[in-house]
């Protein structure tokens, strides 16, 4: 395991004036003989922008004040106060209030991930703050070792923990699995040593050099500050770091420091995927930013998953795959060979919605279309522009795999439009009579519906202002190629 970048900075400050002797039998320590007199009075950040000043209070929080608060904290990890861990805290709370802030506005992210599986292995809640200590709860943090994601797992102990690590996924990044093996390891450890402090120890520097520091210890001592003086130099920064984070995080009100941008998890649905997909292009189907797919994907490394996938769990947003289905290509996402579509409410077709061609095939009346692929096409594609299932593609081609190339002529099976099959069961004399009866027959021309685009518009909020219309119905009649709209744009609604 490796610590985070702000380690580094955070030992040039305290410096040399923090260090323990290794002799010590105990540190004894007394409230006021660290923290220098002047580094107590109230502090001022100023940040100048354009010709404005703008100045934020620091409070003057004493010793006795913090020391209390922590005790206030319901905690089963002990939350040991001294001169060491206060000048995390004013790390925390002066020097770097911004990560700060940034660590509250991302916490409703994570922390639900990270408090559902700590329910599940029985294991304290605080533990959630050592992913702050370890990445910042940025799931693409990579540090110099080599150690990745949010819980900051080297290779090999991320393969030991069951995360696979390919040239197109690295678990490490993904939160719910990386979660679960953080869980596992860090509960294997407390098992080894009784004491969560030692664990969180072990689980920054190893086992090995936890074992050496309590051997170093004369062997009795077993807690973090007894055998403090013997572990390595960035492992002894490790557990007070969490305290000063747990502390900063439950009190940052007290100390002025707010986020005015909170962030929450997008609520998603699992696409189980077995099959190559290209991820830009299934991107434009959802109507959302490649970037945003991805980034609910963090594990992805590349813009595509390939054709030997197995049991993929692909998340989704939830909004986007309800847009799908008022577009009907739900049909596409419910039928993609051996995917299941895993959501509160079960996968179905509207009423109104035209009924899928696996069923028409067994209708009266169906005609065979022949497509010529072409070069880009693939079968999610195609599937959606003639409202088939991938898998009636495949079942009709007698294709082996999901890949197609150029040129490729592909049978599609369509139903026969009504007026063709009326025209077919009509007699001869009454073929003379349809150019009359059609002209009888034609609506009246309608007037263009205009939309004015206006600021903050989608166009997932225009098709609900107009009842009938879908989103590839707007972007079709406007030959739009991708979302994007200006204020003032004109759309043509009907």
């Amino acid at each position: 395991m490796t610590y985070s970048k702000f380690l580094t900075i955070l030992t040039a400050i305290v410096g040399s004036a923090l260090a323990f002797s290794a002799n010590a039998a105990n540190y004894g320590f007394r409230v006021n003989s660290f923290i220098p007199e002047d580094s107590l009075k109230p502090k001022l950040d100023t940040a100048l922008l354009g010709q404005e000043e703008l100045v934020e209070y620091i409070p003057n929080v004493p010793h006795e004040v913090i020391q209390d608060r922590l005790s206030c904290i319901e905690s089963e990890i002990p939350l040991t106060f001294n001169p060491f861990v206060r000048s995390f805290i004013d790390y925390f709370t002066i020097r770097n209030r911004k990560y700060t802030r940034t660590m509250i506005s991302r916490q409703n992210v994570y922390f639900p991930i990270y408090e559902r599986y700590l329910k599940k292995h029985n294991m304290p809640q605080e533990l959630k703050y050592l992913s702050v200590v370890e990445s910042g709860l940025n799931p693409k943090a990579a540090s110099w070792a080599g150690a990745v994601g949010l819980w900051q797992f080297i290779r090999t102990t991320g393969k030991e923990y069951g995360l696979d690590q390919n040239q197109y996924i690295d678990e490490r990044m993904d939160p719910e699995k990386a979660t679960e093996a953080a869980c596992r390891f860090l509960k294997r450890l407390y098992h080894v040593y009784g004491d969560w402090e030692l664990a969180m120890a072990a689980y920054n520097c190893g086992p090995g050099n936890v074992n050496k520091a309590i051997r170093r210890a004369g062997g009795g001592k077993k807690t973090f500050w007894q055998v403090f003086p013997y572990l390595p130099k960035e492992t002894r920064s490790y557990v007070p770091s969490m305290t000063a984070v747990i502390y900063a995080m439950n009190y940052a009100p007290e100390h002025n420091i707010f986020s005015d941008s909170i962030l929450y998890a997008t609520p998603t649905e699992h696409l189980v995927i077995n099959q190559h997909l290209d991820l830009e292009r299934f991107a434009e189907e959802l109507h959302i930013a490649p970037e945003k797919l991805m980034a609910l994907n963090p594990e992805i490394k590349k813009s595509e998953l390939p054709g030997n996938i197995k049991n993929y769990k692909l998340r989704v947003p939830a909004n986007s795959l309800a847009l799908l289905k008022t577009d009907q290509e739900c049909i596409l996402l419910a039928s993609l060979p051996g995917s299941e579509l895993y959501a509160p409410v079960p996968v179905t077709v509207p009423d109104e919605t035209p009924a899928l061609l696996a069923s028409s095939a067994e209708a009266d009346t169906v005609q065979k279309v022949t497509y010529v692929v072409k070069r880009g096409d693939n079968l999610v594609r195609i599937a959606l522009r003639h409202q088939v299932t991938v898998a009636d593609l495949i079942k009709w081609n007698e294709l082996e795999n999901n890949y197609i190339l150029p040129d490729q002529k592909l049978t599609i099976l369509q139903p026969v439009a009504e007026n063709t099959t009326t025209l077919l069961a009509s007699a001869a004399p009454a073929r003379s009579a349809q150019p009359a009866a059609k002209k009888a027959a034609a609506p009246k021309p309608k007037m263009k519906k205009i939309h004015h685009v206006q600021p903050g518009d989608t166009l997932w909020d225009i098709s609900q202002k107009y009842n009938g219309i879908t989103v590839e119905q707007i972007k079709k009649v406007n030959n739009l190629k991708s979302n994007r709209l200006k204020p003032g744009q004109k759309l043509i609604i009907s």
